[in-house]
């Protein structure tokens, strides 16, 4: 098997099998037992919380563990609306934005909420320009999601500025920042959000443990209530074998790595123009991208059908279609980023990691080479 969607998902580390495997065994103990081996557990708990505070440029007191970055994306939006005061009735999002940012907004909009998204356009020199997302905050903010790398495309997008105007009208601002982490340099502090949102599995660590920094002295409501847990922001017994997968995956990161992954993508992406010409085409390139995304056009291609071609030819890859009652759909981040539905039904998302080897991207090529013909 060739695996190139590591933007869905990364094959757990062995070093982070390792480190979680005492707790699925001996390490049985809840966190919240006063007794030795509870204690081994909340130790363990809190080593991972600085792990992941000092990766962030945090402090641990700022980092509270989810059971997904979905759920952290849900308690970022819905948390900081129901703190917001009652004037505050605005949600700024972008029109690109993953569905467990688009989703809870619309929940949001259920009780009042003004949901408004900012749609995608280009400078004059082919940048993102973060004008009309500026354009649309105001003193009425509340809440203000953008998210730091497009999980379709992987283009990184211009938050800073965002940001900066949110805290200028006084409005909570929050980064997704699932698709960046653990490719590009990430700390909130320099980005200039008050919320940030990172999922383990992204990184090669285990499903169904993520994390949401939130900034001293801002305020969310929990989604989830009941004990005293992760600082009394999210009641329940911790994940504590997730957790301490989140911490070993962390601490195996290493940016320099990603320039590898650069270099293979980029390699991926002029072996398919030297071998295929005008019937691909490479997608975003001119834009600030994460090292390990391709977005790429199959010219007269239907992208659903290349994919079903590819598993064939035991490679994986993805695509921003998707499936609702039955009807195939084109992307709708695609067609907000400015592709036209013929190019936007026709592309395929290949992604790399650092597991990624040459012979994948040769195999891939030549997987290719036979199904175009």
């Amino acid at each position: 098997m060739i695996y190139l969607d590591n933007n869905a998902t990364t094959p757990l580390l062995v070093e982070v099998a390792e480190a979680m495997r005492p707790y699925l065994d001996r390490e049985f103990g809840n966190p919240g037992g006063i007794y030795d081996i509870g204690n081994r557990a909340k130790v363990a708990v809190e080593k991972a919380r600085s792990i992941v505070a000092k990766a962030l440029g945090a402090m641990p007191s700022e980092i509270t563990f989810a059971g997904s970055g979905t759920e952290a994306d849900n308690h970022a939006l819905v948390g900081a609306a129901l703190m917001a005061p009652p004037e505050r009735k605005k949600v700024v999002v972008s029109a690109i934005e993953h569905s467990a940012v688009v989703k809870p907004a619309g929940f949001l909009a259920r009780f009042g909420f003004e949901v408004a998204r900012a749609p995608i356009h280009y400078d004059t020199n082919g940048a993102i320009d973060p004008q009309p997302i500026l354009d649309l905050i105001d003193k009425r903010t509340a809440l203000v999601s953008l998210m730091h790398t497009n999980n379709e495309t992987g283009v990184v997008l211009p938050v800073r500025p965002v940001f900066a105007r949110a805290a200028e009208v006084g409005a909570i601002s929050h980064c997704d920042a699932v698709q960046s982490f653990g490719k590009i340099d990430v700390d909130p502090g320099l980005l200039g959000c008050d919320t940030l949102t990172i999922s383990a599995h992204k990184f090669h660590g285990p499903k169904g443990v993520a994390c949401l920094y939130t900034r001293k002295g801002v305020r969310l409501e929990p989604l989830i209530h009941g004990g005293s847990q992760e600082n009394q922001r999210r009641a329940g017994t911790e994940n504590v074998m997730g957790i301490v997968g989140m911490g070993a995956a962390v601490a195996a990161i290493n940016l320099a790595e990603m320039s590898r992954v650069k270099t293979l993508r980029d390699t991926f992406e002029n072996m398919l123009c030297d071998e295929m010409g005008d019937r691909v085409e490479i997608q975003f390139s001119h834009l600030e991208r994460v090292p390990n995304t391709s977005s790429v056009r199959f010219v007269g291609q239907n992208a659903n059908i290349m994919l079903i071609k590819l598993d064939r030819h035991e490679v994986c890859a993805s695509t921003g279609a998707a499936c609702h009652s039955g009807a195939l759909s084109v992307s709708p981040v695609l067609l907000a980023m400015g592709l036209g539905e013929d190019a936007a039904s026709q592309t395929v998302r290949f992604s790399l990691s650092k597991l990624t080897t040459r012979s994948d991207v040769e195999g891939a090529i030549a997987a290719i080479k036979k199904i175009l013909g």
